[in-house]
């Protein structure tokens, strides 16, 4: 058996053939038109009450083309429901931009998995910002400042799923470990049983620890260098530096099985970025928010399905 980075054997053996089936049926999900059935009962619905002009295309059309604009360009986007109209798939097509207005307005909500235990790591990163245009220099000068837009995400490492997500300007948003707080408070109100968190040594910090404590979850969060472990403010934190100090950090990270975090938050940012690249088309920030926040959007609709087909 295959050991990991702190010798310890891997509980967690990878399947190839399931992996491999899970990637075919990822690709299936692309071509997924079970909504086209309900395309009259939906428009109906959503037009339900609808002051002004009535909504001429269900918005599971729109979630279709925005799954598909992560590598088509909207004029593209067109072509494509012209086709499915050629086809009879659907009654009418929508020209590139209606298909524009309606995906750029779209503010995905991931997508969770049923209410139950489930562990979790926080972590961030950071995706390009091209082509901003005139804003970016309206807004930042024309120095020739780098911006990056940030992403920090909370997952669970054991079942690799996306369980939410914070996109704002690199500098700009709140730190990471309380974007941590505000997913893991989320999570608790939504009836989440959270069992464990991992975090590095950026969430080495009190109010974190107080929280964790609060709600009896474990943790595996990475003391910094030189930490007091003065118990002001914070118990449970005392108790974790002493700990981390008594064991050192390789006999430490092995306990608390440190490296686990990787699967979680690392794995999906690798994912992500290479199925759909790391940088934005959009020209406004707002719109590059929402650019980067549907990449992981999709990514985690994809996961979802083709879990579905293959526990099925």
């Amino acid at each position: 058996m295959k050991k990991d980075r702190w010798n310890q054997n891997r509980s967690f053996p990878r399947d190839w053939k399931v992996t491999n089936e899970r990637l075919v049926v990822r690709g299936e999900f692309l071509l997924e038109l079970d909504w086209v059935k309900s395309w009259s009962r939906e428009l109906e619905d959503m037009n339900k009450g609808k002051r002004g002009h009535p909504y001429e295309f269900p918005e599971s059309l729109i979630k279709f083309q925005a799954v598909l604009s992560q590598w088509i360009a909207y004029r593209g986007l067109e072509g494509v429901a012209r086709k499915l109209e050629d086809y009879n798939l659907i009654p009418r097509h929508n020209d590139y931009s209606s298909a524009y207005r309606r995906i750029v307005k779209i503010d995905p909500e991931i997508e969770l998995p049923k209410v139950g235990t489930i562990s979790t790591t926080t972590d961030g990163s950071g995706m390009k910002m091209n082509s901003a245009g005139e804003y970016r220099k309206d807004k930042y000068g024309n120095r020739g400042d780098k911006k990056y837009i940030r992403v920090v995400i909370t997952a669970d490492p054991f079942k690799k799923d996306l369980l939410d997500c914070e996109v704002f300007v690199d500098g700009e948003g709140p730190s990471e470990p309380e974007v941590a707080l505000s997913h893991l408070e989320e999570l608790i109100k939504k009836g989440f049983d959270i069992d464990k968190f991992w975090g590095d040594g950026a969430f080495d910090v009190k109010g974190l620890f107080n929280f964790l404590q609060k709600y009896g979850i474990l943790s595996a969060i990475k003391i910094r260098e030189n930490a007091s472990d003065n118990a002001d403010g914070s118990m449970r934190r005392a108790r974790e530096v002493e700990e981390y100090k008594k064991d050192g950090y390789k006999e430490w990270a092995r306990k608390k099985r440190y490296g686990r975090r990787w699967t979680g938050t690392e794995v999906i940012f690798s994912a992500v970025k290479g199925i759909f690249g790391e940088n934005t088309r959009a020209k406004k920030i707002p719109n590059m928010i929402k650019e980067v926040k549907r990449k992981f959007w999709v990514y985690q609709r994809m996961k979802n399905y083709a879990d579905l087909r293959i526990e099925a």
